[in-house]
């Protein structure tokens, strides 16, 4: 009886020792991939991440800025990897990128505006934000702030008729303001009735109302055929002397591929 008692004493130490040694391991911490950068970038990758964490045991830590703080939070080492929504100036120097989509960038105005046919022109714009001149009922206009990539993309392709682009002048006009992320746009326009504003195409909800761009609808089917001429690509970016974690280059192997890029295209971006 004396044996049976120590036998089965054995087996409960033993039980609890296992108990003990696999909530143990069950409460290791999981690896975290830290990610920063475009707002524009953000909704995305976070489409991503989400569908990449139910088979990968990784955290990714995705943190919103602008893309100009994404590269330059990789080129000081506080990420792993930086998001931007434009490519590379030859000023960031000291890395490697990655495209991963195209993006088209959505002109949006409040639902209620109605202009004739939708649709406003690259130098109705060029006017609008140089020289304040109203597009009938629309009277102001919103800018992102200097680091986003948006704005550095949407500068460089509004031109005027003899080709003079955003990019080239020194201030916009009194009636431009500035907004600080793709979520305070739409926010702003949507209770705004005189103002335009621009966004990732990606980005485009019911809250606001995209307009046509020289008479072509936005939409991600004129982005690829070449009709809808405002487009930019979204780039991941490491530094060219760090060797990424096995976890970190899988999750990018991942966004590349069929799987990745069936999301990509789901979530309204142009695939890869």
């Amino acid at each position: 009886m004396k044996k049976i008692i120590r036998i089965l004493s054995f087996v409960v130490l033993l039980s609890l020792f296992v108990g003990i040694f696999v909530g143990c391991a069950n409460s290791k911490a999981k690896i975290e991939i830290k990610v920063s950068g475009s707002s524009s970038v953000t909704p995305l990758m976070q489409k991503l991440a989400q569908e990449y964490e139910k088979n990968n045991d990784v955290t990714i830590s995705i943190i919103t800025h602008d893309s100009g703080t994404g590269i330059k939070d990789t080129q000081e080492g506080l990420n792993e990897i930086g998001m931007a929504s434009r490519s590379l100036k030859s000023t960031e120097t000291g890395l490697d990128s990655v495209k991963i989509c195209d993006d088209g960038i959505a002109l949006i105005v409040n639902k209620d505006l109605s202009i004739t046919g939708d649709s406003v022109s690259g130098s109705q714009i060029y006017s609008l934000y140089k020289d304040g001149i109203a597009i009938e009922g629309i009277l102001r206009g919103i800018s992102r702030e200097a680091s986003s990539g948006t704005r550095g993309a949407f500068d460089e392709l509004i031109k005027n008729t003899e080709g003079k682009a955003l990019k080239d002048i020194t201030a916009f006009a009194a009636v431009i303001s500035e907004q600080n992320s793709t979520g305070s746009v739409k926010t702003a326009i949507s209770t705004a009735t005189d103002t335009l504003g621009y966004i990732s195409l990606g980005s485009l909800d019911n809250t606001v109302k995209a307009l046509k761009f020289e008479n072509v609808d936005a939409t991600a089917e004129n982005v690829k055929n070449g009709s809808y001429k405002l487009a930019r690509p979204f780039i991941l970016v490491k530094k060219s002397d760090t060797e990424l974690s096995t976890q970190a280059t899988a999750f990018i192997n991942f966004i590349l591929s069929e799987a990745g890029q069936a999301i990509v295209a789901q979530e309204g971006y142009i695939s890869m």
